[in-house]
């Protein structure tokens, strides 16, 4: 690969970091290290959805009680204004993120027709 391509990568990887949405990211998942009861729920969240994950590969299914937690569990998380803004953070993010991916395919798309 051309020195100028990886040059280039870094800067944009450089700006990425440095960008506004990236900061707030950063933001917010400090936020959740500080807020237990947004861990707990994320923690119990993630062992109910691996557990449903598995179960499913054995052909199983949980149990009502147990569906019933996780989707208590998913509407805590949803309620939960850390979380709610630990998501809103990674969304816009992740928009960055596709326009950026927008633009490098334009640009391959254009060099292509020329």
């Amino acid at each position: 690969m051309s020195k100028d391509v990886f040059e280039r990568a870094m800067a944009l990887g450089a700006s990425i970091v440095e960008s506004e949405e990236f900061n707030e990211i950063q933001k917010r998942e400090d936020d959740i290290i500080k807020d237990a009861n947004a861990q707990t729920l994320l923690k119990r969240f993630h062992e109910l959805q691996s557990k449903q994950r598995e179960m499913t590969k054995k052909g199983e299914f949980m149990t009502d009680e147990e569906v019933m937690e996780l989707e208590q569990t998913q509407l805590k998380m949803v309620e939960n204004k850390t979380i709610k803004s630990f998501s809103a953070a990674q969304d816009n993010f992740q928009a960055m993120m596709n326009q950026v991916m927008k633009i490098i395919r334009d640009a391959g798309t254009k060099k292509m027709k020329e």
